[in-house]
């Protein structure tokens, strides 16, 4: 079955973009990064780069988790507390669900996870770009 979201919400470029970011994630090894768990602000930038959408990244809030993902087509225009008109949202590492990368209507103010989950902040201080690099070569496919 195709649902409405496919045909009516998300673009051609915004689908195609969540299928490539899946391909890229199911790419990464577990256990390549020192023990430690990939986590969420590292994994979005390597999609990032890989995808070349590095000024889509966008740090904030899930709920009450702080949580990184990127605006697809683009970062939204104006404020950020501003939600109608916002982009779609492409997370990367959803908090608590499944799939694990998801592709979320941004600019439905009707939906719950628009109203108040996803909470734009200022850009992480303690990014560990040595992981980044690291992801970002494993989704290339290299070693």
């Amino acid at each position: 079955m195709i649902c409405y979201s496919a045909i009516d919400v998300f673009s051609v470029v915004e689908r195609t973009l969540w299928v490539k970011a899946t391909m890229l994630v199911e790419r990464v090894r577990d256990d390549s990064y020192d023990a430690k768990p990939v986590r969420c602000h590292e994994l979005v930038r390597a999609v990032a780069e890989v995808l070349d959408l590095r000024s889509c990244v966008q740090d904030g809030h899930y709920g009450f988790v702080e949580h990184s993902w990127l605006w697809v087509p683009g970062p939204p225009k104006g404020t950020v507390t501003k939600r109608l008109g916002w982009p779609h949202i492409l997370d990367v590492y959803s908090v608590g669900q499944l799939p694990m990368v998801r592709l979320v209507a941004g600019d439905n103010p009707g939906l719950p996870h628009v109203g108040w989950a996803y909470r734009p902040d200022s850009p992480r201080t303690d990014i560990d770009t040595a992981v980044v690099a690291q992801l970002a070569l494993d989704m290339r496919g290299g070693t």
